[in-house]
């Protein structure tokens, strides 16, 4: 019998599992993954591959084409449009 209290030994690995979450929880799993995104360039780049791999891995609620090339060209591509989120006092006074 495996005891899963520990995390496993070893370097992670991507692995086919995939998230269950209700829809209201959705939002989170959206706000994780901008977050990742967004810090990408923080990663080591092994870190990455495996985020990459672990991504063509999972599946999605939706059906739609996520092979490894694409996650990565989307996650290149993407970033060069993030913008700094304006403040809440600024947006208050419009």
């Amino acid at each position: 019998m495996i005891d899963r209290r520990f995390p496993p030994q070893g370097p992670p690995q991507a692995i086919p599992k995939t998230l269950k979450y209700r829809d209201a929880e959705e939002h989170f799993v959206r706000r994780l993954g901008a977050a990742l995104v967004l810090q990408w360039d923080a990663l080591s780049d092994d870190l990455q591959d495996l985020m990459i791999d672990q991504a063509a891995l999972v599946d999605d609620r939706d059906p739609a084409p996520h092979s490894a090339d694409e996650i990565e060209s989307f996650v290149r591509n993407v970033k060069v449009a993030a913008l700094a989120k304006a403040p809440a006092a600024a947006k208050a006074e419009e």
